[in-house]
């Protein structure tokens, strides 16, 4: 983000309302959650506390100053879906190991919480995909990526793609994924997908083993409607959203992905740029590893 973009400076004693989330699948996190959550409610906050990650976040986190998710990138995955455009800004903190997005270890969040630490952290607002299945109202969001997938069946699938309703191609590959900018560095990139810039508006369309070499990664304007019609008769093909949740489909369904109208508000520290994030997790710049050692005797 450039300079002078939006902070979040409040101090943990002018904060009136707060979400602490988690989820389910990452109980270890639970403890340093409630911790978070009593030091905030000792220094005058309300807070709501929403470790089993069930309740509806967005709701829960309308009018708060700030919402806590605790675990790592995929408790945030979630958080980011289940706020559903709630404007609430988001602090991950993950439980030891850096990650794309919850960038706040336990020590910092602690630190805060008991008033030690005066903030000044950016904000960046994280792009989210909508997708919806006409003629049902339902929008599904992912903060990452939405994938075509057959699941555990070997045969290809066929997808028609059209952009803002002019035709484009037909995949015929073993799935399809539609990212985000946030999720450019995850799925897609496994897929030989670009990497893209946070703060871009964009959305990247890649094809998984497509039959046709030349299906190659597509990389769209954010402002873009695409359709996707399935064209592929099977009891397996399903919608896969950030890799948690599933939707199945049929033959001759028709989605609809754009950029959702708001995405995530996600607190930064600041210390870190996007290429020393990259550099740690993909392992850039490092050099070759050394010779395995070998038992002559």
């Amino acid at each position: 983000m450039s300079p002078g973009g939006p902070t979040f400076q409040l101090p943990a004693a002018s904060l009136r309302r707060v979400v602490v989330t988690s989820t389910s699948h990452k109980p270890e996190a639970h403890p340093l959650g409630r911790e978070l959550g009593e030091l905030l409610a000792a220094r005058g906050a309300h807070v709501d506390f929403d470790l089993d990650g069930t309740a509806d976040l967005g709701a829960l986190a309308t009018g708060a100053d700030l919402v806590v998710s605790v675990g790592g990138d995929g408790t945030l995955l979630s958080v980011g879906r289940r706020l559903a455009g709630a404007t609430a800004p988001v602090m991950g903190v993950n439980l030891g190991k850096l990650g794309f997005l919850a960038e706040f270890g336990a020590d910092e969040a602690l630190a805060y919480a008991q008033g030690q630490a005066a903030p000044a952290w950016p904000v960046h607002e994280k792009m989210m995909i909508a997708v919806r299945r006409p003629p049902s109202p339902t929008r599904f969001l992912a903060v990452n990526d939405v994938m075509l997938s057959q699941g555990v069946m070997t045969r290809l699938v066929r997808v028609r793609m059209r952009v803002d309703g002019g035709y484009a191609t037909e995949y015929r590959a073993d799935g399809l994924v539609v990212s985000t900018p946030v999720g450019s560095t995850a799925y897609s990139l496994s897929l030989g997908g670009p990497i893209l810039d946070h703060r871009l508006r964009a959305l990247v369309v890649t094809p998984v083993a497509p039959h046709s070499l030349t299906n190659r990664p597509i990389v769209l304007p954010g402002d873009v409607n695409i359709g996707l019609e399935i064209l592929t008769r099977s009891d397996e093909i399903a919608m896969v959203i950030d890799g948690q949740e599933r939707v199945d489909l049929s033959v001759g369904d028709r989605l609809v992905v754009t950029a959702a109208p708001r995405g995530m508000c996600l607190l930064s520290t600041g210390r870190r740029s996007a290429f020393d994030v990259l550099r740690h997790k993909l392992g850039w710049g490092e050099g070759p590893l050394p010779p395995i050692p070998v038992d002559e005797a």
